[in-house]
């Protein structure tokens, strides 16, 4: 916890930040930015969303500075420019699951065992250059 009140521009910067990453699919595609990254393609199979729709998010995500695009060839590599800003997407989820179970237990529809953990599964077969990869070297064991 900061030991000194936050100036004007912390204020300011800290309000960018929370902008950019208050629609639900922005943190949809941060949290499939963890790791490696991941490619427009990779995101729009995952997220079932169009390419138009991923590009225009991964922008706002760019402006305010929380992704970085790597060009890879004719594609580009989307990745997390800082790990706290996956600690900020893991601290709302947190308080998102809290107060899910607390309305939940409040109004007697506690469900136990629900959830997503973790990742999404593809909805489609995904063609991003890191899913061709491995499905390649999952051919290639089988022979």
């Amino acid at each position: 916890m900061p030991t000194t009140p936050p100036d004007d521009g912390q204020i300011q910067e800290a309000a960018r930040i929370a902008r950019a990453i208050s629609h639900p699919v922005r943190l949809q595609i941060l949290n499939e930015l963890r790791g490696e990254g991941a490619y427009v393609m990779h995101l729009t199979t995952v997220l079932g969303r169009p390419q138009a729709n991923i590009s225009q998010h991964l922008m706002v995500l760019r402006r305010a500075g929380l992704v970085m695009a790597i060009r890879d060839g004719m594609t580009v590599l989307y990745q997390v420019s800082d790990p706290q800003v996956l600690v900020i997407v893991d601290e709302l989820l947190d308080l998102a699951r809290k107060r899910i179970v607390s309305r939940e237990l409040a109004s007697g529809e506690a469900e136990t065992g629900k959830g997503r953990g973790g990742r999404r599964r593809h909805r489609g077969k995904c063609r991003c250059p890191r899913c061709s990869q491995e499905g390649n070297r999952g051919r290639q064991g089988r022979g």
